[in-house]
């Protein structure tokens, strides 16, 4: 999910975050970053323009920067190798394009799987460094990752319920369930801090499931809405958890939501300071990926003014270079 500034400081200030731990993560946690800029960034034109060419369009775009510009492992093995992290591997984490909501708006976004196997566990300070990082690197107002499994990780608890499909979900399907929600109660769709990440819960192979973490409603009215619109005919979906009773609840995940304002802030520092004394050569290589994200927006941008954006897409992409 993504948020801008103005709303994480309302999350923050909400919530009395916590020290963040460097012990180990309990089972699994997911992250999710967003490849399209911030407006505070890019400007509301120009965000527009991205947006108003779709979301099959973004999808396509978003997964072309993950794959074949390998923008997401690029942050990854820079830390690495100025020793910002050491818990991160190809082994414990793994990243896909998939659909995070956030008021009203369900965009692509670069949703992360770090899952602890055995000794091969990954740290909570890691997994921060990394958030921020990528919030940098990509643009971004926030970044969020949360862990299901472990209510006291990260900087505060907050109630979350998920929504499971049979089968596979597409983005385009995530997006129209999270849609539909609004029709159910709007609070939940377009109201303060609502959203959702799509994942893979439970090691679902097919990444069938949406969590959606309470917004700025009670906790009543997301435990209604939610289950409401999961059991409706037209999507067929199961809602977890429910109590003793078998009726619908809520359960806690530890969560943060680093972010920047890049108005206040236009380099970026409220994402750097969290990186742990970061060496000026790491700076520096964080800085150059950031840039040619930019150069990725920009190609976007220009596709979309000469209205080739299939053709770009399909036929013409091609990964920026320093």
């Amino acid at each position: 999910m993504k948020t801008q500034p103005t709303i994480r400081r309302l999350a923050i200030g909400v919530f009395l975050a916590a020290t963040l731990g460097a012990h180990s993560l309990a089972a699994t946690t997911f992250m999710s970053v967003e490849p399209i800029p911030n407006r505070d960034v890019v400007g509301q034109q120009a965000l527009a323009a991205i947006r108003s060419t779709g979301y099959p369009n973004l999808e396509l775009w978003s997964q072309r920067l993950l794959d074949d510009c390998s923008i997401v492992q690029n942050v990854i093995d820079v830390l690495t190798a100025h020793g910002a992290i050491s818990t991160v591997n190809s082994g414990n984490t793994s990243f896909r394009v998939a659909a995070g909501g956030f008021e009203t708006v369900t965009s692509p976004s670069f949703v992360a799987t770090v899952r602890d196997s055995g000794n091969d566990q990954v740290s909570e300070a890691d997994v921060d460094v990394l958030s921020n990082a990528l919030g940098y690197v990509l643009n971004q107002g926030a970044t969020a990752h949360f862990s299901p499994d472990n209510a006291k990780a990260y900087q505060f608890s907050l109630d979350y319920a998920v929504v499971t499909f049979a089968g596979t979900l597409t983005g385009l399907e995530a997006k129209a369930f999270f849609d539909f929600l609004g029709t159910v109660d709007f609070a939940l769709w377009g109201g303060q801090l609502a959203g959702f990440t799509q994942i893979d819960f439970e090691d679902s192979p097919t990444n069938n499931s949406m969590l959606f973490l309470k917004p700025a409603a009670t906790k009543r009215r997301f435990i209604d809405g939610l289950s409401t619109a999961a059991a409706s005919p037209t999507f067929g979906a199961t809602y977890v958890p429910l109590n003793n009773h078998g009726e619908p609840t809520t359960a806690l995940a530890g969560i943060a939501f680093p972010g920047n304002d890049w108005l206040a802030f236009p380099d970026g520092d409220q994402y750097l300071t969290n990186l742990n004394n970061p060496s000026p050569q790491l700076l520096a290589a964080l800085a150059s990926l950031r840039q040619l994200h930019l150069q990725a927006v920009a190609d976007l941008l220009e596709a979309i003014g000469r209205r080739k954006v299939n053709q770009f897409l399909n036929h013409q992409f091609s990964c920026p270079t320093p």
